[in-house]
């Protein structure tokens, strides 16, 4: 998903339908991880737009599970406690808690958080913080409370279609939500998942799968040769039936790791 960020084509910064369904499927990802059974929940730890993938049609899967714990219902993790990684683009998707404490237990709040800077990164177009070299100042201003501004996104929108601003004011409401200070005022992904599920309602799949076919072509890329509807979208999966509305597939087939 890194390949949104600073690229000015105006037919990438209006595909407001594309990235809808993107943040649907990477909410369903984390909604699904985050409501394992108790003893094998799962806090995702590192995300960032390197780490949610797309594949040839445009659909999006997490991945990158390196950092990755998984809670019981005491907040014990499989390992001890992770280090953040001294990378700029890293520590700017950090929740607030998490960079006051190194000894933070893994919580879902922390990906919700991060969730919603990577909204932030695709509406703008832009790198939260525009000088990562100076990590430890942005970090105390994260800590205080601070955002990155929001003119880019505001200007962004008297460009687009009013349906299309209709969007871009869902996912910018929810970007906030998502990454406001206090953790306990974040929503939790199922939440976010469903949310964005009932505005995709809204829409015929046909304009969706024409912004994605504008989008392969402003990327310089082939569009697939199958018809999109023959692969199985990340939120078609049933969290609690734990399979596919179409069929019985494999989740390891959706959300995938860096080490397959």
């Amino acid at each position: 998903m890194s390949q949104f960020i600073d690229d000015d084509d105006d037919n990438i910064r209006s595909s407001m339908l594309l990235f809808l369904r993107i943040f649907y499927e990477l909410s369903s990802a984390l909604a699904f991880i985050h409501n394992l059974p108790d003893s094998q929940r799962v806090v995702h730890g590192d995300l960032k737009p390197e780490n949610a993938l797309l594949t040839s049609d445009l659909h999006c899967k997490l991945s990158d599970f390196g950092s990755a714990q998984v809670v019981a219902l005491t907040g014990s993790t499989t390992s001890e406690s992770i280090k953040p990684k001294t990378s700029g683009m890293t520590l700017a998707f950090a929740a607030p808690e998490k960079l006051k404490s190194l000894n933070t237990k893994p919580k879902k709040e922390h990906d919700t958080y991060s969730f919603g800077m990577i909204l932030y990164v695709i509406l703008s177009g832009s790198r939260p913080y525009q000088h990562p070299d100076h990590e430890n100042a942005f970090a105390e201003s994260i800590k205080r409370g601070e955002r990155p501004e929001e003119i880019t996104i505001d200007e962004r929108r008297v460009t687009l279609s009013q349906p299309r601003q209709q969007i871009l004011d869902v996912l910018q409401s929810i970007m906030r939500k998502c990454w406001t200070q206090d953790p306990s005022h974040r929503p939790n992904m199922l939440k976010v998942r469903d949310g964005l599920q009932s505005v995709i309602d809204q829409h015929r799949g046909v304009d969706i799968l024409t912004e994605v076919t504008e989008m392969l072509r402003c990327m310089s890329l082939n569009v697939p040769r199958k018809h999109e509807q023959q692969f199985l979208p990340l939120h078609h999966f049933l969290v609690k039936e734990q399979r596919f509305m179409q069929g019985l597939v494999f989740l390891s087939a959706h959300v995938v790791s860096q080490y397959d």
